[in-house]
């Protein structure tokens, strides 16, 4: 007799917090290191005091301390940066996230065993998924196969999302 997730509610959400983090930490990191070399040139250039910035009435502040009283503008040169920076924040927001997390809470949602996760997600994905089952009494399987072909074949262009963003990865 297997034991469910249903055991410890919190089991899911970390699965889901472990996958964002396995794919999207690197992504996220090298968003964050565009966005302060676009404040550190711009401290430069501008002379100012602090490397937060305003840009299209919105707030960038990659200061550690709180917001300075004056705001400083980007300076008219670095905007062309800016807008690929919003343009590919963009991109991942809308075109992949959203998709890509969507797939996830199905998996998620298909079945409250952990193997069957497995059997879901491309193998890309098992070695953090594993590492959590190795922790987890829960190790149970309950889905056929045609219901993990079904959900699979159902979303095949998120799968290939994911793998693309793994492989994008190693790129960074």
């Amino acid at each position: 007799m297997s034991e469910h997730l249903q055991l410890d509610p919190r089991t899911k959400s970390q699965i889901k917090d472990t996958l964002y983090t396995f794919l999207y930490a690197p992504i996220d990191k090298e968003f964050q290191d565009r966005l302060n070399q676009i404040a550190h040139k711009n401290t430069l250039l501008g002379g100012y005091a602090h490397t937060s910035f305003i840009f299209k009435n919105v707030t960038y502040n990659c200061d550690t301390t709180a917001l300075p009283r004056k705001q400083n503008r980007l300076l008219i040169q670095l905007q062309p940066l800016m807008n690929d920076w919003l343009t590919d924040a963009k991109l991942l927001n809308e075109k992949e996230l959203p998709f890509v997390m969507g797939f996830i809470n199905q998996v998620l949602n298909s079945s409250n065993e952990l193997h069957d996760y497995l059997r879901l997600l491309p193998e890309s994905l098992h070695h953090p998924v594993q590492r959590l089952i190795d922790s987890c009494p829960c190790r149970g399987k309950k889905l056929s196969n045609e219901t993990v072909s079904l959900l699979q074949d159902k979303n095949k262009d998120t799968i290939h999302l994911m793998k693309r963003r793994m492989v994008t990865n190693l790129l960074i």
